[in-house]
């Protein structure tokens, strides 16, 4: 764990600062994008003061920015210290990963039963342009990056074809506690060629408007995917046994 408030952070993006006209929303993006994407790890500790120092900007926003972040389990709050990055268990990744491959399983039935032929056309389109890896980055971080901002586009319009608000205010609260969990694991690994094929092989059903299928294929790599995240944060950041 790297000393306790002794951490170089990086300067906000202007497109962040341009994209976020709330201070409370410019905090929260800056961390959201640190703890997604490298810049914060698990066990780091930083303070309001810090972070509204590096944003030049107020401390209050920054609370609650660090407050959104710790009800969507990526931060805690240490009292008169400031916070820290959550340092995932490896023991419950198979759990959250059930379930969360339980909720967009149901999703991606939804998605399947209800897109119009249209709908379904578009989405093919699309998921065939994300699959693409002629023009992703050589650099890994920012590869995992391009892939998670990839993968979060494919959930985001499968979510729409659902057609259920409801199910996808409960899996957003799954995507970025995945993502983390996902970096701190594989660290600049790509994911296992499965996950590829598992998306294939939904997108597939969706299109053919098998709900079924398409329930059976999310739900089963996403769970397959938590175990190995348990085994790879069982062995620490190297991959190496403790």
């Amino acid at each position: 764990m790297r000393a306790a408030l002794n951490i170089d952070l990086p300067g906000a993006s202007e497109e962040l600062r341009r994209g976020s006209p709330r201070l409370q929303d410019l905090a929260y993006g800056y961390l959201k994008s640190l703890l997604l994407g490298g810049g914060l790890d698990p066990g780091d500790r930083i303070s309001s003061e810090l972070v509204g120092r590096v944003l030049s900007i107020s401390r209050a926003p920054v609370g609650d920015a660090i407050r959104r972040l710790t009800v969507e389990g990526l931060l805690d709050i240490l009292p008169q210290v400031g916070c820290r990055v959550v340092r995932p268990v490896a023991a419950e990744m198979a759990d959250f990963y059930k379930i969360f491959g339980a909720t967009e399983g149901v999703v991606a039935r939804f998605a399947a039963e209800r897109r119009s032929p249209g709908e379904a056309d578009e989405f093919a389109h699309l998921c065939a342009e994300l699959t693409s890896r002629a023009d992703l980055p050589d650099d890994s971080d920012a590869r995992f990056i391009e892939l998670r901002r990839r993968n979060r586009r494919r959930y985001e319009k499968l979510h729409k074809l659902a057609r259920s608000p409801l199910s996808t205010r409960i899996g957003e609260s799954f995507w970025d506690r995945s993502d983390f969990f996902i970096r701190v694991a594989f660290g600049p690994r790509d994911l296992p060629g499965y996950v590829r094929t598992a998306h294939e092989a939904f997108v597939a059903a969706v299109v053919a408007g098998d709900g079924p299928t398409a329930e059976h294929e999310t739900r089963r790599y996403l769970v397959r995917l938590g175990h190995d995240v348990a085994d790879l944060l069982g062995r620490g950041p190297s991959g190496e046994g403790r």
